[in-house]
């Protein structure tokens, strides 16, 4: 499992967001990302449905990086190894200047 700070994140990454769907309704990141509920997740269903290889690495959002750390456990488990937790989450996100729309 690899980290990545949420600064680093540019257009074309892949972000997974695997907050509920409460704290998905108040607020999202800006940049492109795909929304699944962490308890709701199958790894492979996600990487056939997004049509996604091997080789692009999946960047796991959460509130602080609990939930996406679990995420990326799921992932790793099914054999898929090429993802990267977001040190602190949407928190971290916003603190570092990442934009984030509030609903």
């Amino acid at each position: 499992m690899r980290f990545i700070k949420p600064i680093n994140l540019r257009e074309n990454s892949v972000i997974l967001d695997v907050r509920s769907p409460e704290e998905y309704a108040e607020e999202t990141l800006k940049l492109p990302h795909i929304y699944k509920d962490l308890a709701e997740l199958d790894p492979l269903q996600f990487i056939t449905e997004n049509n996604l290889s091997k080789n692009i690495t999946i960047n796991i959002l959460c509130a602080s990086g609990a939930r996406a750390s679990q995420a990326a456990e799921m992932f790793e488990r099914a054999g898929f190894d090429n993802v990267a937790v977001i040190i602190g989450g949407i928190v971290e996100a916003e603190y570092e200047g990442v934009e984030i729309i509030k609903h």
